[in-house]
């Protein structure tokens, strides 16, 4: 039987995901959710997952 990864383990497997996906970008967590730094540029969700997902669009609109 196999036990389930704890929240903490997971937590920072996405938190290396994001890193990977996002690089030059600085994640950290408090009590309003989770922010991206980069530069004079911060961006706040209440999710890693949301602020991941804004941080897509941003990155589009930053090509274009």
């Amino acid at each position: 039987m196999t036990t389930a990864p704890s929240a903490d383990f997971v937590m920072e497997r996405l938190l290396q995901e994001a890193t990977r996906e996002f690089p030059g970008w600085a994640f950290e967590r408090d009590h309003t959710g989770w922010t991206a730094a980069r530069g004079e540029i911060r961006l706040t969700r209440p999710s890693l997952a949301a602020l991941r997902a804004i941080l897509r669009v941003h990155r589009e609109t930053r090509r274009r």
